[in-house]
């Protein structure tokens, strides 16, 4: 397995995603998609009621100012994306996506091997966030969630891995392969409330298997928040990406209950590749 499609969100301010996506397309040989999302005027909030009352004159007048304003942000993104693209020199296209819903990107997703995009996203001139949580409970495979302030350099040479043997986490390990396969260190972080860790040798013999010696930690701590426990090993082993399952439990009880998913993509302290 390695990543051939590379599909990466791009707007204005999306420089550093746009160059760290180009450089991951280069090293795997990838083809790179910059996705750019539009928002239309009548799905802003209230749009329809408030163009009722107005005159045909003025409804013109307020939607060709909008094209005119979407069509400028999708032109600075294309720039935006076309430099990083050419710096980097991988194969490219551009297209424009419906930003008022996830729907049209987790669609784009479903036919990409990795999906690019930050922790949550507003289509320029538009008001619906979409998260990356949504596309990558939607997309059936792999969200590199790259936070605002991480280096546009290369990333996955040093990549810690959470697992505690559940489906999501096994998923994200198989997801995660081609970058694990060429990183200088790997981690594995065992974290496994109610006994669901399994054998850990068997683990390490499978990441073998492929090619990759990976450093076992195992969490000793028996009531410090998991989403903790990951920042610190982050930290201390000068981590660049982490690699986990995307909600593990149902998500409702994430958001009201809070667990390591909710508490990492609200604050990632490094890029995040999830799966779920």
């Amino acid at each position: 397995m390695t990543y051939r499609d590379i599909l990466v969100q791009v707007d204005k301010g999306a420089a550093g995603r746009a160059r760290l996506a180009a450089r991951l397309a280069d090293r795997f040989k990838a083809h790179l998609t910059g996705a750019f999302l539009k928002s239309a005027f009548l799905a802003q909030y209230m749009a329809a009621e408030a163009l009722g009352g107005l005159p045909p004159t003025m409804i013109d007048e307020l939607l060709t100012s909008h094209a005119r304003a979407v069509d400028a942000a999708s032109e600075d993104a294309r720039l935006v994306f076309e430099a990083a693209a050419g710096e980097a020199g991988c194969a490219t296209n551009w297209l424009t996506l419906q930003g008022d819903s996830a729907l049209d990107l987790q669609d784009l997703a479903r036919r990409s091997d990795l999906t690019v995009m930050p922790v949550s996203t507003v289509a320029p001139v538009g008001q619906n966030r979409i998260t990356a949580a949504e596309v990558a409970l939607g997309a059936a495979g792999p969200v590199l969630i790259v936070p605002d302030d991480a280096p546009s350099g290369d990333l996955g040479r040093n990549i810690l891995v959470g697992w505690n043997g559940g489906r999501e986490a096994a998923r994200a390990l198989r997801d995660a392969m081609p970058l694990l396969q060429e990183a200088e260190a790997v981690h594995v972080l065992i974290i496994s409330p109610g006994g669901m860790g399994g054998p850990e040798a068997q683990l390490q013999r499978h990441l073998e298997h492929h090619g990759i010696t990976p450093n076992i930690i195992r969490d000793s701590s028996d009531d410090q928040v998991a989403a903790d426990v990951f920042r610190e090993e982050i930290k201390a082993l000068g981590a660049d990406l982490l690699v986990m399952g995307l909600y593990g439990r149902p998500r409702l009880q994430e958001l009201v209950l809070g667990g390591v998913s909710h508490d990492l993509l609200d604050r990632p302290p490094v890029p995040l590749l999830v799966s779920h």
